[in-house]
């Protein structure tokens, strides 16, 4: 599906310091560009001591071209990210001998416009934009975020809407969210903080793939969803319209989704009739993914045809098919594992609905082909008397006055009593997360298994001082070995593939499983976490990759795992001097069409575990 480009107006130029949300859009920039070398980025900066000021010891110049250069103002770092940017520090161009200060999104236009930037199609741009529109939006939200988590910490709503003031760690377009210039969109974004009604249709049974095969002619999706008023509402309006027998289900519906299908698939949407709008639901990060009003343990995901990070976010059929299987290979693990069975819970994902929208008789390629446009999932979240449910994508939020609202949260409850003083216990409550982590991503690697662990799929469990466990959301991303499956007893499971497009769910090596236990569990998820720490602390980033190391030393002395896997595994993740590490801006741009998959390749980092070794 191709997205076109909208000419986004910016902004005009001011004067005065930066909101904090556009200098972490900017540090957030200038990481990923760093991590990823696009274009050679690092060859074209120079980092040199600055004025003199406290704040601001150090400038980074990025050289554009022979007559233009990008000043930032800030601290030298030391890590994987070189500089840190000075939030009052204004942003500067030399050209031609003079200076002047830029907006963030007018340093954008000039860096795209660099005579070594390859892509000349303006879609950094476009997205930072729609990035910095998003972020700017959000942080708009921050003090009635903080206040309703203060009102009511264990609501997983709250969690997850603290978690979009960060979104992706080290993204700086992972807030673009491209609607296909619908502007009329605000009801639908987290920054709303209230729900939306969701639109609800009737579709022909012998129509839809799925849970509704075993329906039985009841209506599971609006017993699940609605209360008894909003139920006997659409049960009316139903019968009004003679929808009520057994050959119709009732589905919800995104509305702008509904919108969009009458625009563009207006076939898909004939087949269908509209009930009409009934319940209510709050959209989480994942904007596709919404909180039940009055069901707590219970999640709605719905297709959605909105480009975020480059994926298009719809539910094919093949996708949903997929997640069923792999939720049962994880079970397995966890009857097979006590640690697993205690440490490691799933969420219910197994019932789902799709309407069939591809012609074809013959049911494999229908279901190979689908592209989810019009489906829905019900999410069952594993609940328990004082449970709460954290998004560890909320752990590294910081606010504008520097706190970390779901670390300090963890922190008072585990430190209760301790009388250790505030870096002792954030830095052993990081312990723990990184001990629950590692153990869980490496017993799985250990099968021929690998979740995909960044901080949006995973929460922790936590009840008072205690974190109990990690949850696993969003099983459609399990990748697998079949080699170490076999290896190990364990059936492959009967993933249904476009073998027409690259696939990452199937790898036939270890150590390119093990990749995705290094850039999303490690690189991206406990990074982002220990990077905060590390700055709220005024400590080097390598106490909390220290860390890390013993946990990862600890587990593999107690794993029992082939010896030839155990010594794969530990020279990859302590003893290589590169690691694998997973770029998303340059395949962003190259990308002509978007699917539903977010464009990455792996490039490679140094080791951040070799330098503290021993």
């Amino acid at each position: 599906m191709t997205i076109p480009l909208r000419n986004t107006p910016a902004p005009l130029l001011s004067e005065t310091p930066f909101p904090a949300f556009n200098t972490a859009l900017l540090q957030d920039l200038i990481d990923a560009l760093w991590l990823e070398q696009l274009y050679g980025f690092r060859e074209h900066c120079k980092l040199s001591p600055g004025n003199g000021a406290a704040n601001t010891p150090h400038v980074l110049a990025i050289q554009l071209d022979g007559r233009r250069c990008l000043q930032f103002s800030g601290r030298k770092l030391d890590g994987m990210r070189p500089f840190r940017v000075a939030q009052e520090a204004p942003t500067l161009l030399t050209q031609d001998g003079q200076t002047r200060r830029l907006t963030a999104e007018d340093a954008v236009a000039h860096l795209q416009d660099a005579a070594w930037w390859r892509d000349k199609s303006g879609r950094f741009r476009h997205f930072f934009l729609l990035s910095q529109q998003q972020a700017g939006a959000m942080a708009s939200t921050e003090t009635a975020i903080v206040e309703a988590l203060r009102q009511d910490d264990g609501e997983l709503l709250h969690w997850e809407r603290l978690s979009c003031l960060k979104d992706r760690p080290f993204h700086p377009l992972s807030r673009a969210k491209d609607w296909e210039g619908d502007d009329d969109v605000g009801r639908y974004l987290p920054n709303a903080m209230r729900p939306f009604s969701l639109s609800w249709i009737a579709v022909r049974r012998q129509l839809v793939r799925g849970a509704s095969q075993a329906d039985n002619g009841d209506q599971p999706l609006a017993d699940a969803l609605l209360d008894r008023a909003s139920r006997e509402q659409l049960n009316r309006a139903a019968q009004a319209m003679q929808l009520d027998d057994d050959s119709w289900l009732w589905m919800p519906v995104h509305p702008w989704q509904w919108h969009w299908l009458h625009i563009r698939r207006a076939e898909i949407a004939g087949q269908c009739i509209l009930l009409g709008s009934f319940g209510e639901a709050s959209p989480t990060a994942s904007l596709r993914s919404l909180v039940i009003s009055g069901c707590s343990d219970v999640h709605l995901k719905l297709s959605l045809s909105v480009n975020t990070l480059g994926a298009i976010r719809t539910m094919p059929p093949r996708y949903l098919l997929n997640a069923v299987c792999a939720s049962a290979l994880l079970e397995k693990l966890r009857q097979d594992d006590p640690w697993l069975a205690r440490h490691m819970l799933l969420c219910d994902e197994t019932r789902w609905w799709a309407v069939n929208t591809d012609a074809s008789t013959e049911e494999h390629a229908g279901l190979i082909r689908d592209p989810g446009e019009l489906a829905c999932l019900i999410r069952r979240y594993p609940t328990s008397p004082g449970r709460v449910l954290i998004p560890m994508s909320a752990l590294p939020v910081c606010l504008e006055d520097g706190s970390l609202p779901a670390f300090d949260y963890l922190a008072a409850n585990i430190a209760s009593g301790t009388g250790d003083d505030r870096s002792e216990t954030d830095w052993r409550l990081f312990g723990a997360i990184a001990a629950m982590v590692v153990g869980i991503g490496l017993r799985c690697i250990a099968k021929g298994v690998m979740p995909e662990m960044h901080g949006q799929n995973l929460l922790l469990a936590c009840n008072g001082a205690q974190i109990e466990a990690i949850v696993l959301r969003d099983h459609d991303t399990l990748r697998i070995c079949p080699p170490s499956l076999r290896k190990n007893g364990l059936a492959v499971p009967a993933y249904l593939i476009d073998r027409n497009t690259p696939n990452t769910l199937e790898l036939e090596r270890l150590v390119d499983l093990l990749a995705y236990f290094q850039t999303l569990a490690v690189e991206v998820n406990l990074y982002a976490i220990l990077a905060a720490l590390a700055l709220r602390h005024g400590v080097p980033e390598s106490h909390g990759w220290r860390i890390v190391r013993r946990e990862i030393t600890s587990l593999l002395e107690e794993l029992a795992i082939a010896t030839d896997d155990a010594a794969l595994i530990h020279s990859s993740l302590l003893e290589e001097e590169r690691w694998p590490f997973k770029q998303v801006i340059a395949p962003l741009l190259e990308r002509e069409n978007f699917g539903t998959g977010m464009p990455s390749k792996m490039g490679n980092i140094a080791n951040p575990l070799l330098a503290v070794g021993g």
